[in-house]
C-alpha cells in the first residue's frame, strides 16, 4: 500500500501524534465550551497557528528515533503532545463556527511585522515567522540521530519565537475571549520551553 509522505514524515505518523495530543489534552482546559462565533482575526489566528502548530509536531516526530539523545527526544515528545492538544482545540472551534481549517489569505490578520497579505502567501518556505522550509524539515529527518538532535533544537527554538510573535500580535489585538486565552497560554508553554532550549544548546556547546 502506498505511504504519502509529508515533509519527510508520513501522514500517518502525523495522524497519530496528531491523536496523541488531542487524547493527553493540552495545557489549556478544552472542556470549556468552545465559541459559536469567530471574528476575523481570531478566525485567521486559529488556521495560521494551526498550520504554525502542524509543523511542530512533524519535526517533533521526526527526532523521536533512536540514538537521538533521551532529554531531546522527551522535550520533542512534550511538544508534540501539547501542540497537538492545542491543535485539536483549533480545529474543534474553527469547525463549530463552520469556518475553513486554511486560511485563504495567510498572515492577513497579523500587523506585527507591518507586512500586507501579499508578503505572507506561502507557508512552506517560511513566510509564517519561525517556519522552516521543506528542505530543513526534510533534513532533519534524514540526518544522523546525534546532528538531528541538535537541528531539531536550533529548528525549534525558531518555530517557537516565531509562534510566540504571532500569539502577542493576536492578543495586542484581541485581548479578552477564549481564543486569547489559549493564545496567551501558547505564550506562557513556548516561552518556558524556548529557555530551556537556549540552556540545552548551551550546554552543548551550539
Amino acid at each position: 500500500m502506498t505511504r504519502l509522505v509529508v515533509g519527510g514524515v508520513t501522514l500517518a505518523a502525523i495522524a497519530a501524534a496528531f491523536l496523541a495530543g488531542a487524547l493527553a489534552g493540552p495545557a489549556f482546559d478544552r472542556r470549556t465550551p468552545a465559541p459559536v462565533l469567530l471574528n476575523t482575526v481570531e478566525e485567521g489566528f486559529l488556521q495560521d497557528m494551526s498550520a504554525h502548530h502542524q509543523q511542530a509536531v512533524s519535526m517533533a516526530q521526526l527526532v523521536d528515533r533512536p540514538g537521538v539523545e533521551d532529554s531531546i527526544r522527551t522535550l520533542a515528545r512534550d511538544i508534540r503532545i501539547g501542540q497537538g492538544g492545542e491543535l485539536g482545540t483549533m480545529t474543534g472551534w474553527l469547525q463549530m463556527a463552520d469556518r475553513p481549517l486554511q486560511n485563504p489569505q495567510p498572515m492577513a490578520w497579523m500587523t506585527r511585522y507591518n507586512a500586507s497579505p501579499a508578503d505572507h502567501h506561502d507557508h512552506a518556505h517560511g513566510a509564517m515567522p519561525g517556519m522552516a522550509t521543506d528542505d530543513e524539515v526534510a533534513q532533519l529527518g534524514s540526518l544522523p540521530p546525534a546532528q538531528a538532535g541538535i537541528r531539531f533544537l536550533r529548528l525549534m527554538q525558531r518555530h517557537h519565537f516565531g509562534g510566540i510573535a504571532m500569539a502577542q500580535d493576536f492578543v495586542g489585538r484581541v485581548p479578552d475571549g477564549l481564543v486569547a486565552r489559549l493564545a496567551q497560554s501558547m505564550i506562557s508553554t513556548q516561552s518556558k520551553e524556548t529557555g530551556l532550549i537556549g540552556t540545552m544548546l548551551t550546554q552543548r556547546g551550539a
